[in-house]
């Protein structure tokens, strides 16, 4: 009995994780021609996308904003042919204010406040997908890898191999790169503002 049990929910593990992979494909198809949800294929700068966002973000299933039990922050910095490609404010919120993704920005310094109801993996791809910028292993934007020119992503120095999933942390120093190797500085000492 216990052997069949643990074998439903090993099957049920797997279904849901087929379930998230079938929405991010559909999120990510959607988005090939740039129109259907608003993802931004062209090249940067890009302003917030804010036509789509409420129907991007309910796509990825994310927890309510809430800033007061899970409230962190990180930086994010671009970089495409060694020029700084701004991070805009207002990134995951309306016009009107009257919607606030849980990934958001307020100015253009580049912090990304990250708020939620509860903890969560909340993800880099997550935040451009809400910024409304086509973003993957090999992609930002227009920009596509060709040839030296290519997309690299460092966090704190360290080079990261899947910049889409990687699990945004507490004071993390994001540098997201596009150009031939040696263009762009790996790492982004500015410090975080007193309080954050």
């Amino acid at each position: 009995m216990i052997g069949l049990l643990g074998h439903r929910a090993r099957l049920g593990a797997l279904a849901l994780a087929v379930v998230v992979a079938v929405a991010l494909v559909a999120l990510a198809h959607a988005g090939s021609g740039g129109a259907a949800n608003g993802l931004q294929g062209g090249p940067g700068p890009w302003a917030p996308e804010t036509a789509h966002l409420r129907g991007r973000v309910a796509a990825l299933h994310l927890p309510g904003q809430s800033d007061t039990a899970f409230h962190i922050h990180a930086r994010l910095r671009i970089v495409v042919d060694g020029h700084l490609v701004p991070v805009p404010a207002q990134i995951g919120i309306t016009p009107d204010g009257r919607f606030l993704a849980p990934l958001h920005t307020h100015d253009a310094s580049g912090i990304v406040h990250i708020e939620s109801v509860r903890p969560h993996p909340f993800t880099l791809g997550q935040l451009f997908t809400i910024w409304g910028v086509r973003f993957g292993d090999a992609r930002l934007g227009g920009y596509v890898d060709r040839g030296a020119e290519r997309l690299r992503v460092y966090v704190d120095g360290a080079p990261i191999a899947h910049p889409a999933a990687y699990i945004l942390r507490a004071h993390d120093r994001i540098v997201v790169g596009y150009g031939p190797p040696g263009s762009f500085s790996t790492v982004d000492p500015t410090p975080f503002p007193p309080g954050l």
